[in-house]
């Protein structure tokens, strides 16, 4: 498959996805940001456009995971509440309560290209509240 028709299909499956599982306003903000990182990248080099792929697609793989698992909960087909893991340790609990829109604790390192991504996400959140 060619990079511009992966692209494409990628582009869309992340726009759907965005359209299925996340609240308005989350929408909005997703889909700007992904239209502007996919047109920085439409001259990019196939060796840099295979890591941008990989990468967007474990973002879609996390949204729709995550709103599935949303849909679940709210359909009551599955207990929000913490479970017990079963495997090694099980005094470690899931929390089904992670989803969209939670707060980074303070101890989370974050790399400088990291702390650049979160300065643009900002700056695309505080842009799509003046719309």
């Amino acid at each position: 498959m060619s990079s511009r028709i992966k692209g494409i299909s990628l582009y869309k499956n992340i726009l759907r996805a965005h359209a299925r599982y996340l609240p308005h306003e989350m929408k909005q903000l997703g889909d700007a940001y992904v239209k502007a990182e996919f047109r920085l990248h439409t001259k990019a080099q196939p060796e840099q456009l295979e890591g941008f792929f990989a990468e967007w697609d474990k973002y879609l793989i996390h949204v729709e995971r995550i709103g599935r698992e949303k849909q679940l909960v709210d359909a009551a087909l599955i207990d929000a509440a913490p479970q017990q893991q079963h495997g090694n340790n099980a005094n470690q609990t899931i929390n089904r309560k992670k989803g969209f829109g939670q707060d980074v604790s303070g101890d989370v390192p974050f790399n400088d290209e990291q702390k650049e991504q979160l300065q643009k996400l900002r700056e695309e959140a505080i842009n799509a509240a003046k719309k």
